[in-house]
């Protein structure tokens, strides 16, 4: 039995090593990169704060005014008064392409950049460790990664239990010393590597991972969002500060991160303090003409389900749950698989030679 784990171990380890390395790498960059990608584009990101901001009208003209035959659709709301807002300009033109996104000064007005001025390297890294930038295909491949990881992990506990090594003898012979360095780092990181795996299944299989946790807790499925229309030329639709002031009073002590006017109902998330996702899980649907809410899904009062999956489960992952030292928690455990993903099929190599010789 112990020979038949071993060469389980053995075989996930090869087959997923190269995926876990890049995995980790891209991991420990998207753990910080909000971070990380303000400081590679603090022309676009910092800005002096003003003795009052504009409003959403004001903003939304001046865009407006400044790229004819565009409309403002959509409002990337900063979480701090000193970053930039963003937002989108779609082209009034039939079967237009993309929107226009901008970067500008809430306070004035006035554009710091589009998004041609902008280093996309975070969005890059983003995608490639979602999808290997390769569409579901690469999702595909890094939820069978995660699959893999949960095998090492697991396998990894049993196998380490005869020798039980808790430490490294650093002055060890190379062979010894990198044995020593994956049974040790692999027992203490078993947990962690667990918990990424399973969280990171969790993600790519939201919608399977949400039933199974409604069935478990007896919770309701979240109803579908509501259908958008586009927008009518005869009717008169209230401001984007009285949509805003409304979702604000549906949703008391929570601030909106983004607003998306490009159809009606208007989209608006929201964000708790608690809610450590980056656009907040609370999402609100209003109709445009008359004010009413017709949809409202809440991160406080939602099905627990519904939380389980998109919220808690988002801010394990990233580490985001428990603040800074749970980010840098999952940051250096990230580092820490390409180690592991490196050590492993070296014992494997160092034994075959030995065997060999």
């Amino acid at each position: 039995m112990r020979k038949l784990l071993l060469n389980l171990h053995l075989c996930a380890g090869l087959i997923a090593g190269v995926f876990l390395i890049l995995s980790g790498v891209t991991g420990s960059f998207m753990v910080f990169e909000d971070e990380i990608d303000r400081a590679l584009n603090p022309q676009m990101t910092w800005v002096t704060p003003g003795e009052k901001r504009l409003t959403l009208t004001e903003m939304k003209s001046g865009l407006e005014k400044k790229y004819p035959g565009r409309a403002v659709v959509a409002f990337l709301i900063s979480p701090r008064n000193d970053i930039a807002w963003e937002a989108g300009l779609q082209s009034k033109a039939p079967g237009a392409g993309a929107p226009l996104n901008v970067a500008f000064n809430p306070f004035t007005g006035d554009v710091l950049g589009t998004g041609s001025d902008h280093n996309n390297f975070v969005g890059y890294v983003h995608s490639f460790h979602l999808r290997l930038m390769m569409g579901d295909a690469g999702s595909l491949l890094v939820s069978l990664a995660a699959v893999l990881l949960l095998v090492l992990s697991l396998s990894g506990v049993v196998l380490w239990w005869p020798r039980r090594l808790l430490t490294v003898n650093w002055r060890s012979q190379i062979k010894q010393l990198n044995f020593e360095l994956h049974q040790t780092l692999g027992i203490y990181l078993s947990l962690f590597l667990m918990i990424f795996a399973i969280t990171a299944l969790v993600i790519h299989w939201e919608n399977g991972a949400t039933r199974l946790a409604n069935r478990i807790t007896n919770s309701v499925d979240v109803p579908p969002f509501p259908r958008v229309q586009p927008w009518s030329a005869n009717a008169v639709a209230l401001s984007p500060d009285r949509l805003l002031s409304i979702a604000e009073s549906a949703a008391p002590g929570a601030h909106a991160t983004w607003i998306l006017l490009s159809a009606n109902p208007v989209r608006i998330a929201m964000k708790y303090p608690e809610d450590r996702t980056p656009s907040g899980r609370t999402n609100l649907f209003i109709d445009a003409y008359t004010g009413d809410i017709v949809f409202h899904l809440n991160s406080r009062s939602g099905p627990l389900g519904f939380r389980m999956v998109k919220l808690w489960n988002r801010e394990i992952h990233t580490g985001d749950i428990g603040g800074l030292p749970t980010r840098i928690l999952a940051c250096v455990t990230s580092l820490m698989l390409p180690v592991m993903a490196v050590t492993g099929p070296l014992i494997w190599w160092n034994r075959r030679r030995q065997q060999v010789s």
